[in-house]
């Protein structure tokens, strides 16, 4: 009896605190509904999302214990910003994720929309060509699901007791 495939979307956000840091969120296409959900549920009273830099002390931990729980995983591309600039190191993460992405059964990639769309498209086309394995498409940061890369990097980012919260959905690539 053949195994199905599991297919999977993934959303990127990226964060920036002394290392440049792109988040690759995965999860399964049949959990996308019930997460989205879930997280318009975590989402502060009178915020139109979640930011955890806007979030405040009392309801971060709140919200990492709660994403951790969550069916999402994530794969972190750290570089030092120090090396290059912060274009050059996001042409670098953003390069080495859509790689390892186009390796899993990603269907469909949402990237957190910026004035870098352009170039992230160019970066997504010199890696893997007119032919990619997953559609792309950048979205704006009040869907819900781009929440989830920003909580990832924001608790490896933080670091001591949000990092342990949220450890074992995080895989961490140095490039």
């Amino acid at each position: 009896m053949g195994e199905r495939l599991l297919r999977v979307h993934a959303f990127i956000d990226e964060s920036k605190r002394g290392e440049y840091a792109l988040c690759a969120v995965t999860v399964a296409t049949g959990d996308l509904a019930a997460l989205r959900k879930q997280m318009n549920a975590l989402r502060p009273p009178g915020h139109s999302r979640i930011h955890m830099t806007g979030v405040g002390k009392k309801l971060a931990p709140k919200i990492v214990a709660e994403v951790a729980r969550l069916e999402a995983t994530s794969r972190i591309y750290v570089m030092s910003s120090r090396k290059v600039n912060e274009r050059q190191a996001r042409d670098v993460t953003l390069a080495a994720a859509v790689r390892d992405l186009a390796q899993m059964p990603v269907t469909n990639l949402v990237i957190e929309s910026c004035d870098q769309d352009h170039e992230d498209n160019r970066i997504i086309r010199d890696e893997l060509g007119a032919g990619a394995p997953f559609r792309y498409t950048h979205d704006r940061p009040s869907n819900p699901l781009l929440w989830l890369p920003d909580v990832h990097a924001w608790a490896w980012g933080r670091g001591g007791s949000m990092r342990a919260k949220i450890a074992h959905r995080i895989t961490v690539v140095r490039v």
